[in-house]
């Protein structure tokens, strides 16, 4: 089986922090895996059409991702990545009902309480699927926990599309509508993503909005938006023209790309309507009650998480949904208290709250495609075969100079 396996042991993580020229030791390309087989009843075999590349697998494979993500890694060495994966299901366990060989699914990367067959922990009753337990290796201290190797010997944040087959549980795929190109199914993933962070913090018509970044996880952000019937005035920031004009097209009311901080923070404050006033030292910045209400950080670097505090108005709520920074040294935390402003997280996705009912949010995203696949249209921009990962991997690192929207591996 060809594919990327990912080896997190420490003997490869100092070799990756020794930044030593040569491939990297955290990942292994072969042509030779075994192909992995169904373990359990309630799993299916699945092969993989599409494997799309996330900004998060690029921020893993260089290790420039905080140490607590480890606590989360699958326990055993070395697993396959690639949580954004579109494929077929090729084999079923004999207890699975719902999905047959042939079916096209998307993947659900978190294994929750569902999938296992555990009752549900406190998360997963609340619906917060993205808090499992069972990602940290915990069930429900049943008979059935044993079955999977006992505390700490199962979960992990699930992968497969960087190889040809995987195998998962059969409550982690959903079934993509006949009507959904390949093309645009393989977008299912990322908006997701936007829709959770957007359905648990949904605009309202009067709010403004500012989405900072114009990569897949910004649009997204600003579909979702609209899809979930907010009508607020949305603020795209974004770096690239190709991504300005992707932004304008999805339903963004302003678009900016200003290289220049000090202009940047000018031409928010004038759209937006806030008031720029300067300290003794360091950044001008937005203060009272005028300006963004609300501020979705899809890229979260240092430098875009302090340009969000300083834009955000008085008592407004930053959404960080980017995972861009670890520890931070040059922000100024202070801001978030002089300001009251609410910081969320929004990691990956759950159930989510749509038209009064509960659905998942990988659900819900394809729902939504479906009804408007047009709008995907052509943003998966490139595509490799797994043997050309690494020109994979550096057209998804270089977005700018290769007008990469979404890039991703083809099996097909």
């Amino acid at each position: 089986m060809k594919g990327i396996k990912y080896d997190l042991r420490m003997g490869n993580i100092v070799l990756t922090k020794l930044h030593l020229p040569g491939s990297n030791p955290l990942i292994k390309y072969r042509d030779d895996w075994p192909r992995p087989s169904i373990q359990y009843p309630n799993q299916v075999l699945i092969r993989t059409l599409l494997g799309g590349i996330c900004a998060s697998d690029l921020h893993q494979i260089d290790l420039h991702i905080s140490y607590f993500a480890s606590i989360i890694a699958n326990p055993v060495n070395p697993f396959a990545i690639g949580h954004e994966l579109l494929g077929e299901v090729d084999d079923t366990g004999e207890s699975v009902t719902t999905l047959q060989v042939g079916d096209r699914v998307v993947y659900c990367p978190i294994p929750a309480c569902e999938a296992y067959g555990f009752q549900a922990c406190p998360s997963c009753q609340r619906g917060d699927l993205e808090s499992c337990q069972c990602l940290v290796g915990l069930g429900d201290g049943s008979e059935l926990e044993e079955k999977y190797g006992g505390h700490g010997s199962f979960g992990g944040f699930g992968g497969g599309g960087f190889c040809e087959y995987s195998a998962g549980f059969e409550k982690q795929y959903f079934k993509v509508p006949d009507s959904l190109p390949d093309e645009v199914a393989i977008l299912t993933e990322p908006f997701a993503v936007g829709l959770h962070a957007v359905s648990r913090n949904l605009p309202s018509d009067e709010d403004v909005v500012l989405v900072i970044g114009g990569g897949i996880i910004g649009l997204m952000i600003t579909v979702a938006i609209r899809a979930l019937g907010s009508t607020c005035r949305i603020i795209s920031l974004v770096r690239y023209p190709f991504q300005a004009e992707l932004a304008k097209r999805l339903r963004a009311d302003t678009v900016i790309s200003e290289r220049s901080t000090d202009r940047l923070y000018e031409a928010v404050a004038e759209t937006a309507g806030g008031h720029l006033l300067k300290p003794i030292l360091g950044k001008r910045t937005i203060f009272g009650g005028s300006g963004p209400s609300m501020i979705f950080d899809s890229v979260a670097s240092e430098n875009s998480m302090d340009g969000a505090l300083h834009l955000i108005r008085s008592n407004g709520k930053i959404i960080v949904v980017g995972l861009g920074y670890t520890k931070t040294k040059k922000i100024d935390w202070s801001i978030q208290v002089y300001k009251e402003v609410e910081i969320i997280g929004a990691l990956a996705y759950g159930m989510e709250t749509y038209e009064g009912k509960r659905i998942h949010a990988l659900e819900l995203a394809l729902l939504l495609m479906q009804r408007n696949h047009g709008l995907f249209k052509d943003l998966l921009t490139h595509t490799f075969p797994i043997q050309d990962y690494k020109a994979a991997l550096s057209c998804a690192k270089h977005k700018g100079a290769n007008q990469a929207v979404k890039v991703a591996f083809d099996f097909r």
